[in-house]
């Protein structure tokens, strides 16, 4: 299923945010790390586990919608089981 174009230019706003502004600050010292990212603010959390992900962005954000990366790349979150 492809993501609606309101969601897709919205997860794009907030890999630039990281592109630009987060990746040169994060990736020496927190490769594999999770990072929740509001690309309208350019705020964000960074957690080790998604445990902690999701705690940390409920206090940060509330509901207010942010997108999840993994720092230096690859998938933010895999789902069910190999």
């Amino acid at each position: 299923m492809a993501l609606d174009p309101e969601w897709r230019a919205f997860a794009e706003r907030a890999k630039q945010v990281y592109d630009q502004t987060l990746k040169s600050r994060l990736e020496p010292e927190h490769i594999g790390e999770l990072i929740a990212v509001e690309p309208d603010s350019g705020e964000f959390v960074l957690a080790p586990t998604i445990n902690e992900m999701t705690q940390s962005t409920r206090l940060r954000f509330g509901t207010k919608p942010v997108h999840l990366i993994r720092v230096g790349g690859g998938t933010a979150v895999k789902i069910g089981v190999r």
